[in-house]
């Protein structure tokens, strides 16, 4: 199947769902822009979900967004929209404001799962602009060296303009992604090792008993491990979208001496 024939077919199941046909095509891009890059974890096998989030009432197909203002600063309440939905409005009011400002930050609220967040960061890097965006959500993996959850992976992108494409980062905190753990249940793929635990928090490769990942090992060469600043972002707001012509990375990373 081609593409094409695969958005098509995505935005149309959503459609008989019930969701605009508008945000019905978005969220099939933003499917399918992931599976086209070999994340069949945040892809098309989202669709089932997605549908069922909608007869349970807990994806609004045909939502009401509200933004507000405040200089440089746009909150949006998203009103249960799909997450690609609000995440491609917020990374175009950034660019947008941006432009008038310098730099802008969006937050989102009232959402449902983003996706790839890599593609809205890089929708802003086409537009022009550095762009970083974060998500959070109920704890899904364990402390490396835990047993139980007890933080987010905490989803990471930055991209930036290129000469041809942008340059990008996209990535996790955990070992392996929540959906490829559902991913690998559903092929019966085993898992590399170390990359999962079982309900009693030990390690295992078997897909079937996996239920959350391990955060990242730490590297065995710590003096070139990238450090993440803690955000001052509120948790009860899930999407965060900053853009600007000139962002400095210094206070993101910084190498351990």
């Amino acid at each position: 199947m081609t593409p094409e024939r695969l958005r098509a077919l995505v935005g149309d199941i959503f459609v008989r769902a019930g969701m605009v046909e508008d945000n019905a095509r978005t969220v099939a891009d933003v499917l399918v822009w992931a599976e086209l890059r070999g994340l069949g974890s945040h892809g098309v096998m989202r669709v089932p979900r997605y549908v069922e989030w909608m007869r349970r009432g807990d994806l609004n197909g045909h939502p009401d967004i509200i933004t507000r203002e405040s200089g440089a600063t746009i909150t949006v309440d998203a009103d249960r929209a799909a997450g690609p939905v609000a995440m491609v409005r917020a990374a175009e009011l950034a660019v947008a404001k941006a432009r008038d400002t310098g730099i802008a930050l969006v937050l989102v609220r009232s959402t449902t799962h983003t996706g790839a967040i890599g593609y809205y960061t890089q929708l802003g890097a086409r537009g022009g602009m550095a762009m970083i965006a974060i998500t959070a959500s109920v704890p899904n993996m364990a402390y490396h060296g835990a047993r139980a959850a007890g933080v987010s992976t905490a989803p990471l992108s930055i991209a930036v303009p290129g000469e041809e494409e942008p340059l990008a980062l996209d990535m996790g905190s955990g070992m392996i992604s929540v959906g490829k753990l559902a991913q690998a249940r559903r092929s019966g793929e085993r898992l590399a090792a170390g990359s999962a635990l079982d309900a009693s928090g030990e390690p295992t490769t078997d897909p079937r008993t996996a239920t959350l990942p391990p955060g990242i090992t730490p590297s065995p060469t710590p003096s070139h491990t990238p450090t993440l600043a803690p955000s001052p972002t509120p948790t009860a707001i899930r999407p965060v979208v900053t853009s600007g012509r000139r962002l400095h990375f210094s206070s993101l990373f910084r190498r351990r001496t």
